[in-house]
């Protein structure tokens, strides 16, 4: 697109305003003035430009250089209220009785330029099968408005167009016990961190937007199994920051930042929200709630949340480039083209991350966490 690409600052304007936030265009609305377009659309050419609109919103307080996390937020509610736009466009006059969640970062109040969304559907119990199978169909069609509209699906395939995630309320329900009490099976970490990360975004039901969280968050607490599996999930180890001397010896300088970093934290935090009994949200929120509960010794959370705030703000960075040119963006970072500060902390913040779960592992040997 040819616009600025500068790294948002700490020390910007705020990005929810009504107008722009470049002094030399006040004619462009906000982030926060182009969620009332998204939510007004009543077809997909009104919804695509409601969208364009707030994705033209991010790139003016890109070039402003409004604090990431702000950033984080907003482009977080520009796709929730997509996602909700898309449901409600799809769902046509009759208004089949379903209601749509998100998940992931998207729902966390936290996603990076060009996240993609995942979805989840509570079907009535009266839904019969044949309903049923129309409506996989009419959510596979969401999706791809969602995809014509520069929002796409997840890629790990939480989609509410696949039946493991378009389920009655009855079998959601019998899904959470079930994944909760034994998550060694059926994927049960998996869906339940999905669930705990979920908020509802459109429906007919009249359901709570935390009607699957709050359930997820009764059953983790009645389940200690869950909980500990969690932890093992969230302290492992799926990629490693290479050495000095491999990047010199090998010349191997790649590093995904998703896996590396940014993943564990979410999930330390996630584990530790749930252990203590919180429903919190974003990532933040879940490492603070632990703090006062104990589950995580503070000088953790406080090491824990500053590589938390540089994450966001180093993702947006490398990823800002690709999306405002609307080019495929990506995690993967090379060493060699960092700068040498950015380089150093990007390796601190990495074996912070490494350190506490380490220590973690070790404690939950001891059952510190029963």
């Amino acid at each position: 697109m040819g616009m600025s690409t500068a790294a948002p600052d700490a020390d910007g304007p705020p990005a929810a305003r009504g107008e722009g936030s470049d002094p030399g265009d006040r004619s462009r609305p906000g982030i926060a003035a182009t969620i009332g377009n998204i939510d007004a659309a009543s077809d997909e050419p009104l919804l695509r430009a409601g969208i364009e609109l707030a994705f033209e919103a991010v790139a003016t307080e890109l070039r402003a250089h409004t604090p990431a996390a702000t950033l984080a937020a907003a482009w977080s509610e520009v796709l929730r209220h997509g996602v909700g736009a898309a449901a409600r466009i799809g769902s046509g006059p009759e208004a089949p009785q379903w209601a749509w969640f998100v998940s992931g970062s998207g729902a966390r109040g936290e996603a990076a330029p060009g996240s993609d969304v995942e979805t989840m559907v509570v079907l009535a119990d009266a839904v019969d099968e044949d309903a049923k199978t129309a409506l996989l169909a009419r959510a596979a069609d969401v999706h791809a408005l969602l995809e014509r509209c520069g929002i796409p699906g997840d890629a790990n395939g939480v989609l509410a167009s696949r039946p493991r995630f378009c389920r009655r309320a009855g079998s959601w329900a019998e899904g959470i016990e079930k994944w909760t009490a034994h998550p060694q099976d059926d994927r049960g970490v998996v869906m339940t961190g999905l669930l705990a990360d979920s908020t509802a975004v459109w429906g007919s039901l009249g359901v709570a937007d935390d009607e699957l969280r709050a359930q997820n968050l009764t059953a983790v607490t009645r389940n200690y199994p869950v909980r500990q599996a969690m932890l093992q999930d969230a302290t492992a180890m799926r990629a490693h920051f290479p050495s000095r001397l491999r990047m010199f010896t090998t010349h191997a300088d790649a590093v995904d930042l998703k896996l590396v970093a940014v993943d564990p934290v979410v999930k330390i935090a996630r584990w530790a929200a749930l252990s203590a009994n919180s429903d919190a949200l974003t990532t933040t929120q879940r490492l603070e709630a632990a703090a006062v509960a104990n589950v995580l010794d503070a000088d953790d959370v406080s090491i824990l949340l500053d590589c938390q705030q540089w994450l966001v703000r180093f993702r947006w960075r490398i990823r800002a480039a690709a999306f405002l040119d609307h080019r495929r963006v990506s995690d993967l970072v090379s060493l060699s083209e960092l700068p040498p500060q950015e380089r150093a902390t990007l390796r601190s913040v990495a074996r912070e991350v490494a350190g506490i779960s380490r220590k973690l592992t070790y404690l939950a040997s001891t059952s510190a966490f029963r």
